[in-house]
């Protein structure tokens, strides 16, 4: 049976979500370009198993809609005011 448009995909473990992390810290701005580029055979060809695993369970339509989830902030950086 073939899967409808509007079926889930499965959600990213976190094994997954620190791969799309990294990948996005290492190429900046234009991490999704590049890694859709390198998902269809084009350089540079670093995404790795997890990312291929990725590419063929959630796809390059995916991708396109997928945003990053905000890192929490550390708390040392911000210390909270003495009452």
């Amino acid at each position: 049976m073939r899967a409808k448009h509007h079926d889930k995909l499965p959600p990213l473990d976190p094994q997954e979500e620190a791969a799309l992390q990294d990948y996005a810290a290492r190429h900046g701005r234009s991490w999704k370009r590049i890694l859709n580029r390198a998902w269809m055979g084009e350089a540079p060809c670093d995404d790795g198993q997890v990312l291929r695993r990725l590419r063929n369970t959630h796809g390059p339509t995916w991708l396109d809609r997928y945003r990053l989830p905000k890192r929490p902030g550390n708390p040392k950086r911000f210390p909270a005011e003495d009452p």
